[in-house]
C-alpha cells in the first residue's frame, strides 16, 4: 500500500480498498465485459443476426451486476462494519446504500 494511503489509514482507520477475493472477481468480470463489449461492437459493424446481438448484449448485463455484486458485498464487508457501529454515521450510510442501489434499478 503507498505511504500516502496507509497514512490515511491510521487517520481514518475505514478500509480504502476492496478485499482481494472480491477484488479478483470484480476484475475478472470487467476483463470478460471488456471482451464481450468488442465483440457485441464486431457483431454490430458487421451487420449480424439481432437476436446473437441481443443475446449478448443480454451476457454483458449480466456480467455488470455480477461486478456490482462484488464490489457492493466488499463494500458492506469493509466500510460498513465501521459505519453500522457508529450511530452517527448508521443512517448517512442507509442512505448512501439505498440511493447506490436506486441509480442500478434505472
Amino acid at each position: 500500500m503507498h505511504v500516502f494511503f496507509k497514512c490515511l489509514y491510521y487517520l481514518y482507520p475505514l478500509p480504502l480498498y476492496m478485499r482481494d477475493d472480491y477484488k479478483k472477481k470484480a476484475l475478472q468480470g470487467m476483463k470478460r465485459l471488456e471482451g464481450l463489449t468488442k465483440k457485441v461492437h464486431s457483431m454490430i459493424d458487421k451487420d449480424e443476426y439481432c437476436p446473437h446481438i441481443l443475446e449478448n448484449l443480454l451476457a454483458l448485463q449480466g456480467h455488470i451486476k455480477h461486478v456490482q455484486a462484488q464490489v457492493l458485498e466488499s463494500h458492506l464487508q469493509t466500510c460498513a462494519k465501521d459505519k453500522i457501529k457508529k450511530e452517527k454515521d448508521y443512517n448517512g450510510f442507509i442512505a448512501e446504500i439505498i440511493r447506490t442501489i436506486g441509480l442500478s434499478s434505472r
